[in-house]
């Protein structure tokens, strides 16, 4: 009786492969593969960020929602991709239009209590000053000012390219960043409404701030920074935005909680749930966020802390719902998208009607 294939000293040798050496190379040819569409996808993902950042486009979640359902059309998930990521964008358009009117309540903005609160946490000193002190230049051009305003102009990037990793290899964790991010929009928002914050350059221009000589402590860095940015880009006087963010007014007061370090600092937890080890990357760029918009004077160390501390209870709140509440959520979240995917449908019937032979 004939014996089943063995690996033999040829095969071990060099010589031809049996079967069952085939059959143990399949998963590492398939691990293989996997990280060789992570590396592509992600490389996709940073050049289209930075060709958008140089041609001075906006970096918007629309645009960036339209540059990821082309790579999912080549990969055979294009409808999908429709279904998941229109809800998702809609409701992000939704809360930048709501968080731009949430400074027009009338409530009293806080200006002194957060420098107050801002020195209690931090030993009597000013986080941004004491950066600015130590890191700025006294003339020529402020380098590091540059690189925390890219950082800054960067906002929306990292929570769609978290998103769209997470819906690429982890599907279900997908639908959790969505609803913590979410929550995490919204509890901001409340809290804008509520508690408008001014942040240090607001103070500093109010005369809050004001050492010894009669000027401020500390400076605004962003602007002139973006001077020289687009002026080195080229794109000086004609940075644009997408048509459905062209309308939305900025909230000068919502520095409390800062949502560019909660942002990252969601991405941080949910990554390091999903990938392990390799989520901690995202807790190094959280860092450098911080950094970022306190030495440019945009947030106050505390809307750092606060930011973080929003963060993890909207993750803690997603990841730890009682199941009838996450079946229910999930059956909320399917209709949103079944129904964001009828009106697609209809949209290309009508489509083909106009177009001779029924082919648009």
């Amino acid at each position: 009786m004939p014996a089943g294939p063995t690996v033999g000293p040829q095969a071990r040798g060099g010589g031809p492969a049996t079967a069952e050496t085939d059959l143990r190379r399949i998963p590492k040819l398939g691990q293989r593969n996997e990280r060789l569409l992570m590396v592509t996808l992600l490389g996709y993902a940073l050049l289209v960020v930075l060709t958008m950042f140089q041609r001075g486009l906006a970096i918007t979640p629309d645009v960036l929602a339209i540059s990821f359902g082309l790579t999912a059309i080549l990969i055979g998930r294009g409808r999908l991709f429709f279904r998941d990521w229109v809800p998702f964008i809609a409701l992000l358009l939704a809360y930048e239009l709501m968080r731009g009117v949430a400074d027009d309540t009338g409530i009293g903005v806080h200006i002194e209590d957060m420098v107050v609160a801002d020195r209690l946490v931090s030993f009597g000193a000013i986080p941004t000053q004491v950066l600015q002190e130590a890191l700025r230049p006294a003339t020529g051009v402020d380098q590091l000012a540059m690189l925390a305003t890219v950082v800054y102009m960067i906002h929306f990037a990292l929570p769609l390219v978290t998103g769209y990793v997470l819906w690429i290899w982890r599907r279900p964790q997908f639908y959790d960043f969505v609803a913590a991010l979410i929550l995490l929009s919204l509890a901001g928002f409340m809290t804008y409404l509520l508690v408008p914050a001014a942040p240090p350059w607001f103070a500093a221009n109010a005369g809050v701030l004001d050492g010894p000589d009669g000027t401020p402590v500390l400076a605004y860095l962003k602007p002139a920074a973006f001077e020289m940015l687009a002026d080195s880009l080229g794109f000086h006087g004609r940075y644009l935005y997408s048509f459905a963010f062209a309308g939305v007014n900025p909230n000068l007061v919502a520095a409390f909680p800062s949502l560019h370090v909660a942002y990252p600092f969601l991405t941080f937890l949910v990554l390091r749930r999903a990938f392990g080890r390799v989520g901690w990357l995202a807790l190094g760029y959280t860092i450098l966020v911080s950094f970022s918009v306190i030495y440019t004077g945009d947030h106050w160390i505390i809307d750092a802390f606060a930011g973080a501390a929003y963060a993890y209870v909207a993750y803690y709140a997603v990841v730890h719902t009682p199941s009838s509440l996450r079946r229910r959520a999930e059956t909320s979240w399917a209709g949103v998208a079944r129904r964001a995917e009828q009106a697609h449908e209809q949209a290309w019937d009508r489509l083909r009607s106009m177009v001779p032979g029924g082919r648009p």
